[in-house]
Parts: C-alpha cells; sequence; structure tokens
C-alpha cells in the first residue's frame, strides 16, 4: 500500500533535491549536469526525481533562486546594522557582485550560475536591481541626478556584470566595483 505525501513531505524532498542539486551544479555547472546526477545526488531514482521536477531547468532555476533569496536575506540583514549610505552601498554592491566570481574560482564550472542568458539568472538580476534602487532611493533625496533610483540600479548591476567578463579574479573584480560606485556616489554627490 503507498503512503500519500503531505505537502511538508514534498517540502523536504524538494529541499532536499535542491541542496544536492546546487553542489552538482558548482561542480559540473548547467550543461554538464544530468538528471541522473541530481538524483543520483539526492539518493533517489531518476522517476522520483521528475516526479518533483520534470526538467532540469526547473531544479536549476529552484537552485539559483534560493541562493539568491539566500544572498539577499544576507544583504538586508547585514546592512541593518550600516548608518550610512555610501557602506551601504558599497556593502551591497560588494559582496553581490564579487560572489559569483569567488565561486567561480572554487568551482570553475559553476559560472553556469551566472549566465545572464537563462531567464533565472535575469530573474535575480532583476531582484538585485529592486534591492539597489530601493537602497539609491534612500541615497539620492535632493540630487539633481536625472536618472531615477531604478535606472542608475539597473546601470550599476549591469556594470558590475559586464566586469565578470574583463577580470582575472574576484580581488580585481572587488577593485572594479569600488571604482564604480565612487564613481555613481560622486555623481550622487554632484
Amino acid at each position: 500500500m503507498t503512503q500519500k505525501l503531505t505537502d511538508q513531505d514534498i517540502a523536504e524532498r524538494r529541499q532536499g533535491i535542491l541542496s544536492a542539486a546546487t553542489g552538482v551544479f558548482l561542480r559540473y555547472g548547467y550543461s554538464r549536469t544530468t538528471m541522473g546526477d541530481v538524483a543520483d545526488a539526492a539518493k533517489m531514482s531518476r522517476p522520483a526525481l521528475y516526479l518533483l521536477y520534470p526538467k532540469k531547468d526547473d531544479i536549476f532555476a529552484a537552485v539559483v533562486e534560493e541562493m539568491n533569496h539566500r544572498k539577499l536575506a544576507e544583504l538586508r540583514t547585514a546592512m541593518r546594522s550600516m548608518r550610512s549610505f555610501e557602506r551601504k552601498l558599497r556593502f551591497c554592491c560588494e559582496q553581490w557582485g564579487s560572489h559569483g566570481m569567488e565561486l567561480t574560482e572554487v568551482h570553475l564550472d559553476a559560472r553556469d550560475l551566472f549566465d545572464i542568458g537563462r531567464p533565472a539568472v535575469q530573474a535575480i538580476y532583476e531582484d538585485f536591481i529592486k534591492l539597489l534602487a530601493e537602497l539609491l532611493s534612500e541615497g539620492m533625496v535632493g540630487t539633481r541626478l536625472k536618472a531615477s533610483p531604478s535606472q542608475l540600479a539597473r546601470n550599476l548591476a549591469f556594470a558590475m556584470r559586464g566586469f565578470k567578463d574583463a577580470v582575472k579574479n574576484a580581488a580585481e573584480m572587488r577593485k572594479m566595483i569600488a571604482l564604480e560606485v565612487d564613481t555613481v556616489l560622486a555623481a550622487i554627490k554632484h
């Protein structure tokens, strides 16, 4: 007799799959990861995996969303204790912008997790842009800058995205981000 799974059982199994899939995607990247790899890492059969996640894209999107949710929550928590707008902006950009570079230094194929061509990655950029826009709204009060906080946030986020193609390591990435943030702060102050 088969026992029916509760919503909690399903949620726990999904969480176990995501934990296992995160390690697999970091190790092999998106392209080289198979559903069999994820099933093996999650210690379950492929048919059982397909019941919860019918496609590899579904698992990938869930992994990317969860990683982003954790990172944004970490940023918001840390920024609560910071008083100055400048410090918050520097911290937020440096932590979020260099995170991917740090992961790819350890796991070369992890760069797939940051491939802007994938819809799940596009969504995490939009989430980060919203966070930056909130932050910039507080720091741009009374400025004469013609750009809105959302426009400036989008520019800043995609400038950081472009740096990933130009740098060799996370230390270089942090330096480029710092220069870009300095430029944005100078524009806001004038």
